[in-house]
């Protein structure tokens, strides 16, 4: 999942708009127009521009000539950071180009052009050459043989049209691969063919008939009806030539091929309407959206019954439009469910930082046009802080919220609130109460700045006991007048440390040393750097924690906390939350 946040008119939705563009040629949901073109670049006589995409997670194979199976790599198609790159370039509100950025041989001018040309200036190439090849009837055998001959391949980035012979089948070959892409704009036109209506059946209509069994039937009826439209066509020319034979001899049936049949034009007026035939769009905004978060609710049900290779993106203008808060955070989870299964890519715009709270940092791109250029910031440890600097706004808290050091403690902290000793002391989510990762240098811009100092927001801190920056950072927050923030340190090294080691060893198969089954030993041991490389598996520590973190913490119960020593202090952390939680009672909103 991918979210753009910013201010309003600095481009969010033209990089959605874009992807539209590029996946479906001006034919989607937007359409190009002549005044598409930049304006800058119109004043300095420039007719044309490009849409680039870069893709990974390519075919390992693709058959492309006598059933000769080959790859993007072997074929030099490939970028040179080992991606499959694609432009396409329109002009006067249509396309005019298409190609591939490929790192490609260029020692001479033929090697530079070989995999465009065609399999007789190859075979000629090779015997002229006395080059040994397996089979000189293989397109791909052919540019191997060749490739070889020349020994050391000086490598360049060029640009490779795909109207030539080879790059021709290669590209309907890929457009097998390339993903169906749907665009849910935040305007919308009041027509029936509404696109909040129409784009979530559409895209599911796209990724049905993608499906192999349909493709198979539905060629058969189509080569049935070719069939009988020649016969149809056929007689007619033979009946002419009874009238005027000189006409009847320049005539043959026109019909277009198979492959270019549209099928998806045959839903094209599909449309929702009640009991009463009132169609949707005649209701209110709140309604059509609502039947936008029920489409990806039914979609994240599907996935887990169904197995599907289509790649499907989808690109939502401003989730949060015309929806309560509550409807704002299904649509999210869903989203990030969804965005998790594969094959699924997911973009959205906002300018909600309400939003953002919701999601990893690693997923949100802040953008940002400084006057003279528009700049997309990639999420990291300060993009909280830079959205807030930003956008001038800060997330919507409830009275309380906790701070911790990263991801792996928020799942943490969540996971054991579900202990019921726990849960009786606060319920964290029936109380609304965030729990907010810092990480990294956040966490100090956080502390520094107070940047809910004018808020009536209560602030608990939890951080590590293995750090001593960390421990003056909460001297600090514990030095405040007003009582609104305060802030322990774990007596534990990590939170880590608080998982019991017998879950440990249940979950990766291997024995703890004895010497470690001590609660003084286990709390000072760093668990990942000690106990992750004897997992079968290696995980990288990142991965090893999560688990931790995750899925064991999930098991911890208060018998397992005492049995490490460990209780009251966990005890005391809901404890502190709730004292919080009660001085918000009476407080003015």
């Amino acid at each position: 999942m991918t979210v753009f946040i910013g201010k309003n008119d600095v481009g969010k939705s033209s990089i959605l708009e874009a992807l539209d563009i590029f996946f479906n040629e001006g034919k989607g949901v937007v359409e190009l127009e002549k005044d598409d073109l930049n304006k800058k670049a119109e004043k300095e006589n420039i007719q044309e521009f490009k849409i680039g995409v870069v893709f990974k997670d390519l075919p390992e194979q693709v058959v492309i000539d006598a059933n000769y199976p080959t790859n993007l790599k072997d074929e030099y198609l490939l970028n040179k950071d080992g991606f499959l790159e694609i432009h396409k370039i329109f002009k006067k509100g249509k396309l005019i180009k298409t190609v591939i950025i490929a790192n490609h041989p260029t020692n001479d001018e033929f090697m530079k052009n070989l995999t465009l040309k065609p399999i007789k200036d190859l075979q000629e190439y090779v015997k002229k050459n006395n080059i040994e090849c397996s089979d000189n009837r293989v397109l791909s055998l052919l540019r191997k043989a060749i490739r070889e001959s020349y020994g050391e391949l000086k490598l360049q980035e060029i640009e490779l049209p795909i109207d030539k012979e080879f790059m021709r089948d290669i590209w309907s070959k890929l457009n097998d691969y390339m993903p169906i892409s749907g665009l849910f704009k935040a305007d919308r036109p009041n027509t029936q063919e509404d696109s909040e209506i129409q784009d979530p059946l559409k895209v599911a209509i796209q990724e049905i008939l993608k499906n192999e069994q349909i493709q198979n039937k539905l060629k058969e009826v189509a080569e049935e009806v070719n069939n009988s439209i020649q016969q149809i066509a056929d007689q007619t020319i033979d009946q002419l030539k009874k009238i005027s034979p000189g006409i009847a001899t320049k005539l043959k049936p026109d019909i277009p091929p198979i492959e270019q049949l549209k099928w998806p034009d045959v839903f094209k007026k599909i449309g929702i309407s009640d009991k009463e035939d009132i169609p949707l769009n005649k209701k209110g905004s709140g309604i059509r959206r609502l039947l936008l978060l029920s489409f990806f609710m039914g979609d994240v049900e599907r996935r887990k019954s169904q197995s599907n290779k289509t790649t499907v993106i989808y690109a939502i203008e401003e989730p949060e439009n015309s929806q309560h808060p509550h409807h704002q955070k299904l649509l999210i989870d869903n989203l990030i469910e969804l965005s998790q299964m594969d094959n699924i890519q997911i973009f959205l715009t906002t300018h909600s930082p309400s939003l953002t709270q919701l999601l990893p940092p690693e997923s949100i791109r802040l953008v940002v046009n400084d006057g003279e250029k528009i700049e997309v910031k990639e999420g990291n440890d300060t993009i909280y802080s830079e959205i807030v600097n930003t956008l001038g706004l800060l997330p919507t808290f409830g009275k309380v919220v906790v701070c911790v050091e990263g991801e792996n403690d928020v799942n943490f902290i969540r996971n054991i609130n579900n202990i019921p000793e726990l849960k009786d002391i606060i319920d964290l989510e029936k109380q609304n109460i965030k729990i907010i990762p810092m990480i990294g240098s956040n966490l100090i811009n956080w502390i520094e700045r107070n940047y809910l100092e004018n808020s009536n927001v209560y602030e608990f801190h939890i951080y590590d006991g293995d750090r001593e920056d960390y421990k003056k950072m909460i001297e600090e927050i514990n030095r405040n007048k007003d009582g609104r923030r305060s802030g322990v340190i774990t007596t534990f090294k990590a939170m880590e440390n608080y998982i019991h080691w017998s879950l440990i060893e249940e979950e990766f198969k291997f024995p703890i040393g004895e010497e470690y089954k001590n609660p003084e030993r286990w709390k000072e041991t760093d668990i990942p750097e000690t106990f992750r490389k004897k997992y079968e598996k290696n995980e990288n520590e990142g991965d090893f924690k999560k688990i931790l973190n995750g899925s064991l913490s999930k098991k911890m119960e208060k018998e397992k906390f005492e049995e490490l020593q460990a209780w009251e202090e966990i005890k005391g952390w809901f404890k502190k939350i709730k004292e919080l939680q009660d001085k918000t009672i009476g407080d003015k909103p």
